[in-house]
């Protein structure tokens, strides 16, 4: 459980500083360099989330997470173009969040998918102990 809690947490703080980077450079994800936004967060969150880096057996497991999460991140925006569409949150404009759909404010949907795909790759690759080889008997 405290797996899950961690890659939620891990996926939408990495999501988060994606997306805020990309609304501050001037990125609105209506078109087609949304795709790269959600795709780099997923790529990002591919890397942090799981087994650290220096703990995996060989470099091509974080590479081939990003690859598979740039992937991931890309398919999730589709999905939430086509799914959420015109959504708006109105709770995020009372705190100072532009009005406009959910899916064109980076810093509210990268979040979203940073810690769908943080809690799916922490649950796999949580890093749990193998169990410890006993020692031969001794023979007399």
């Amino acid at each position: 459980m405290l797996r899950l809690v961690l890659g939620i947490l891990k996926g939408a703080i990495v999501g988060a500083a994606v997306g805020y980077g990309a609304w501050k450079v001037g990125l609105g994800s209506a078109g087609s360099l949304g795709f790269v936004v959600y795709g780099l967060v997923g790529a990002l969150v591919g890397v942090v989330c799981g087994k650290p880096i220096w703990r995996q057996e060989t470099l091509f497991t974080p590479l081939l997470k990003s690859i598979v999460g740039f992937g991931i991140g890309a398919g999730l925006f589709f999905g939430a173009r086509k799914v959420l569409g015109g959504m708006h949150l109105g709770l995020a404009t009372g705190f100072g969040a532009p009005d406009r759909p959910l899916v064109e404010v980076p810093f509210l949907l990268g979040p979203l998918i940073g810690l769908i795909w943080g809690a799916l790759i922490e649950v796999d690759d949580g890093g749990g102990k193998a169990p410890a080889a006993k020692p031969a008997p001794l023979k007399p």
